[in-house]
């Protein structure tokens, strides 16, 4: 079980950090003070954790298309969300690239897609416009 702090917990349970503070303090995760830091336990069963609210989301998440510009210009390549922090909007695209902020490629030209992504949809069997 990996240990990591409770932002990086946040990120990889895809729950906001006052649920991982809640959580550890109902038992339902286990922590330890390491120095200044809370340093989390990461359950095996990471993939299951969940909560009402990230269900809403995930919900929502799979009617949306899964492509997005990394730019306000919406410019350049758009990329494959892989996944996207409950509480800051930070990220993470299948070909690897970590982003600051997202804006919807709606009605973007095929040809303007990552390769690196459309091969990892293609590899991964995921579906190329939307979730569902």
């Amino acid at each position: 079980m990996p240990r990591v702090t409770i932002q990086e917990a946040s990120r990889i349970l895809n729950v906001s950090q006052d649920v991982i503070r809640k959580n550890v303090r109902d038992g339902k995760l286990q922590a330890s003070k390491e120095g200044t830091r809370w340093m989390v336990d990461i359950p095996e069963n990471a993939e299951e954790y969940s909560d009402d609210f990230k269900e809403n989301i995930h919900a929502l998440a799979r009617t949306l298309t899964p492509w997005w510009y990394d730019n306000p210009r919406r410019e350049g390549l758009v990329h494959y969300l892989e996944s996207l922090g409950i509480e800051e909007v930070e990220p993470f695209f299948l070909c690897g690239m970590k982003g600051e902020d997202i804006w919807p490629a709606t009605g973007h030209d095929g040809r303007d897609r990552c390769p690196e992504c459309v091969l990892e949809v293609h590899d991964q069997g995921l579906p190329m416009e939307t979730r569902e």
